[in-house]
């Protein structure tokens, strides 16, 4: 298991970064992007990260330059998604370089952090001794720090020490939790926030808080993608529902936010998703593949539609 308190350490014996400082650092290495796409689901389980890789893809296809951060810190996916088997070989203290991805993504994720060892990270970084140990054997430890605390400075130093470059989009995808949407917006401006969610009562709920949490933050939901609402029956040709229809889409009414499109589950797009190719461009011509087109069209249009309003109100 790899500690973060390893690699956390600027080096020297004092205390870690100033947090102004790497506000300014995180300024300063996003200064080259264009928008700033959080993909985020309040539960687990709804396919963001297949969504993030594809519409990442899509957007390159059209000839744009994007970057994707795996904030996944404990299970990051991106890199396996594309293909890709990013080296560990950069210290944070010298800044990361984006792993290449096809289509030329650029790609970061704790796989690259130092350390020979995989995932899973633990995110203690102090440590009180436990006394009573006097057979000359090294003692136990316990863990002080709150665990959240140590993973948005991971984040943040993550953030911070990565040279991204020009590109026009950057998309973070996100670990499941209304707290990691937090987390990041306090380091990052994010230009627009994609939801993603299952057609459940309990999702449409969570889509309701996290909206409500979205608003209160300054981070923009741009749109809502209902994923896996049903599976495509070919003897009936038709799509036949998985879940119990909750209230989701009474809930983006509500929110006045958008539902951008409704996916039914693709087997192909998770086998594509294991063997580390991408959907759009494997199947790009399959209804599918034209939904997550279409998705990436979306997303393109509303952050440029609302920086332009910015510009024009300027």
């Amino acid at each position: 298991m790899r500690i973060f308190s390893d690699i956390e350490s600027d080096g020297s014996d004092g205390p870690s970064v100033d947090l102004a400082d790497a506000r300014e650092r995180i300024r300063t290495n996003l200064s080259g992007v264009g928008a700033t796409i959080a993909l985020a689901s309040a539960r687990g389980g709804v396919g963001k990260s297949m969504l993030a890789v594809n519409i990442a893809a899509a957007l390159t296809m059209k000839g744009r330059k994007v970057a994707i951060v795996d904030a996944d810190l404990n299970s990051p996916s991106v890199a396996a998604m594309l293909g890709i088997n990013p080296q560990r070989r950069y210290p944070m203290i010298e800044g990361i370089e984006p792993a290449a991805g096809p289509h030329g993504l650029r790609v970061v994720s704790s796989d690259q952090l130092p350390g020979g060892e995989a995932p899973p990270i633990s995110f203690v970084q102090d440590y009180d001794q436990i006394d009573g140990n006097n057979d000359g054997q090294p003692v136990a430890h316990a863990p002080t720090r709150p665990v959240e605390l140590s993973y948005r400075e991971a984040l943040r130093r993550i953030l911070a020490q990565t040279q991204f470059g020009s590109v026009d989009f950057l998309i973070i995808d996100l670990a499941t939790g209304l707290d990691r949407l937090c987390s990041v917006a306090a380091m990052v401006a994010l230009d627009g926030v994609l939801l993603l969610s299952l057609p459940s009562a309990q999702d449409a709920i969570a889509a309701r808080q996290a909206m409500k949490i979205g608003r209160a933050i300054g981070a923009p939901i741009v749109g809502i993608v209902e994923n896996m609402v049903g599976f495509n029956c070919d003897g009936c040709r038709a799509v036949r529902p998985l879940w119990p229809e909750g209230d989701l889409h009474g809930v983006a009414r509500e929110a006045a936010v958008p539902i951008l499109a409704r996916l039914a589950f693709e087997p192909r797009l998770a086998d594509s998703s294991d063997r580390g190719l991408l959907f759009v461009r494997e199947y790009g011509s399959t209804p599918t593949g034209k939904v997550l087109a279409d998705i990436a069209g979306q997303v393109e249009a509303m952050v440029a539609v609302r920086t332009r309003a910015a510009d024009t109100s300027a």
